[in-house]
């Protein structure tokens, strides 16, 4: 399931408000615009007049800069320069600093239906936050039905049919100090780089885990704070089958399978579930079998050609 990408300034202002800060001043109307870029904008050039490349599409910042040259204007020049500035579109302003838009702003951007937002916080945590929270949001994305756990520094998602033993293998696993991220439905993002990025696919079930019998389980109570994260690279897909006679299985270990999820193709390992099996420790020791191999230390290889070279004649 891919999601739009894209969000309404009132989505945005609705999910930033606490954690940047958010003040919305003037603009009221204009909560249905859009914003479809992740990065942010510096206006300077466009208020010194220069609007070519005007970034239409991204949230714009003033800061400190921008708001001392504008202050630096004679009236006329600065009214000049805000009016031409907000002839342009844009999604919506965040003044940073706690400092106060002129009164020409407030005028115009009501006039236009132009959102404009003040944050007490320095304009270098307002840019920060504001590019994560976007990055995470305008990422491509799917949601996909496993669960994903961090064994040892590794972020395994764990697949298999329903009933195979996913939430259970992934509680026997933080009993042994790894990190659950998502239970049940993971959310798998692509924010930039070599990386895929995973996390619950809603913020409500950040630290629930599901299991037959017993219900829903908050691992943060249980087990303590170093029991789950908000998100994690994905670097090994383990797909848990129950044991069949016909099941085909790599013995040796010196074929390498891939899991294809957005396009990037990831580590995969199929493990046979059956009684007596400990999976967890089965899910646990592939993850460092995974890290020996990253670091090019392969047991199979090495025992291959160990026997390849005895019998070779010499």
């Amino acid at each position: 399931m891919t999601k739009s990408k894209s969000v309404s300034v009132a989505r945005f202002f609705k999910d930033n408000e606490k954690s940047l800060k958010l003040q919305w001043v003037s603009g009221r109307n204009g909560g249905d615009r859009e914003i479809t870029e992740g990065s942010i904008q510096r206006p300077g050039l466009a208020l010194a007049g220069f609007f070519d490349y005007f970034a239409d599409k991204r949230v714009h910042i003033i800061g400190m800069a921008e708001y001392a040259y504008l202050n630096s204007l004679p009236e006329q020049e600065r009214a000049n320069a805000i009016s031409k500035y907000l002839e342009e579109y844009m999604p919506c302003i965040v003044f940073a600093r706690g400092l106060s838009p002129d009164p020409l702003f407030i005028e115009l951007s009501n006039d236009i239906g132009l959102p404009v937002f003040i944050s007490s916080m320095v304009t270098y945590h307002v840019i920060n936050g504001i590019i994560i929270y976007l990055e995470r949001e305008l990422s491509p994305s799917i949601t996909v039905v496993g669960n994903l756990v961090e064994v040892q520094g590794t972020g395994v998602l764990i697949r298999g049919a329903s009933g195979v033993g996913k939430s259970e293998c992934a509680l026997a696993l933080i009993r042994r100090g790894c990190a659950l991220i998502a239970d049940d439905v993971v959310k798998i993002s692509h924010p930039g780089g070599p990386s895929l990025i995973g996390s619950a696919a809603m913020e409500e079930m950040f630290g629930f885990i599901e299991i037959r019998g017993l219900g829903l389980i908050n691992v943060i109570q249980l087990f303590g704070v170093s029991a789950f994260r908000e998100r994690k690279e994905i670097d090994l897909v383990i797909t848990l089958k129950s044991w069949d006679q016909e099941l085909k299985i790599e013995r040796t270990g010196l074929e390498s399978e891939t899991y294809r999820l957005l396009g990037f193709d990831i580590p995969h390992i199929t493990l046979p579930v059956a009684p007596g099996r400990e999976t967890a420790n089965l899910v646990e020791i592939a993850a460092q079998e995974f890290r020996m191999r990253s670091l090019g230390l392969h047991a199979g290889k090495v025992l291959n050609e160990a026997i390849i070279k005895r019998i070779t004649p010499h």
